[in-house]
């Protein structure tokens, strides 16, 4: 039997905006685990608190209680250097809006976070030509961004956030702004990067197609988490993706079941 590990550690996370009368509360005390190698989805409607969370993960804000902790360290301790190792390496985040430079070509946007945190280039460039294979992007690297279709410039944004080799992929509605056809192809590169090489994904998402792809989901609904849905082992992804749909037909109230 394979072991997996406790990779992300969320724990009793709170995030509030405003003060008082005006107080908003988007998370209101959520824990949870990503294994090592898993691929995580995160489902809610929107105003859930699902990219918040993320964005708490990915430090982009700051939650106003509980702790993160990747392989064990707690990330709200984390000095100006670690924290910037942390974003630089640790973790990789992929965009909905893909969140390209126009004035840079498909290589330059790849290869962006590693001259902004001064990593090896030679190591880079390998891992830039692996990955620009497998993802199918070799022929519009040299390009911009506005001579791209849409699912080639997220699956540069793909290469983008897996370039620094991070420990895990922070991926924010990847699918939100494709096409069927386009958003389909990316979640089977996700899928396989995921298998392939063991890398662990914590995916937001509203879409059932691309939520089917994942191994566990989590259901948010006003900033807890209050459903779990796990994939069978073997199960295939068409009967997952049918249980998908089944339990969003049937939520309307909060229950902590694991299906």
């Amino acid at each position: 039997m394979v072991r997996h590990e406790k990779l992300l550690e969320v724990q009793d996370l709170q995030k509030n905006y405003g003060k008082k009368d005006n107080l908003t509360k988007a998370l209101r005390g959520i824990s949870f685990d990503a294994l090592s190698g898993e691929f995580l989805g995160i489902m809610g409607a929107s105003g859930s608190g699902k990219t918040t969370l993320l964005n708490c993960i990915a430090t982009i804000i700051k939650p106003t209680s509980g702790r993160v902790l990747l392989n064990g360290k707690n990330i709200s301790a984390f000095d100006s250097k670690d924290l910037a190792e942390y974003r630089g390496s640790r973790i990789g985040y992929l965009f909905q809006d893909f969140g390209l430079l126009d004035n840079l070509t498909g290589q330059e946007n790849i290869l962006l976070p590693l001259s902004i945190h001064g990593m090896d280039f030679a190591k880079a460039n390998a891992q830039l030509n692996e990955l620009a294979d497998f993802l199918e992007i070799t022929d519009i690297l040299d390009k911009f961004p506005s001579q791209m279709s849409g699912g080639q410039q997220q699956r540069v944004a793909a290469a983008r956030s897996l370039i620094s080799d991070p420990d895990i992929v922070l991926a924010d509605e990847p699918t939100g702004a494709l096409d069927t056809r386009s958003a389909k192809k990316l979640m089977n590169k996700l899928e396989s990067i995921n298998k392939s090489s063991k890398r662990t994904i914590l995916m937001v998402t509203h879409d059932p197609n691309a939520a089917s792809f994942c191994s566990r989901i989590l259901f948010i609904q006003d900033g807890i988490i209050f459903h779990e849905l796990r994939r069978k082992q073997g199960e295939a992804r068409e009967k997952f993706y049918e249980r998908i749909l089944q339990l969003l037909a049937q939520l309307g109230g909060g229950s902590a079941n694991v299906l």
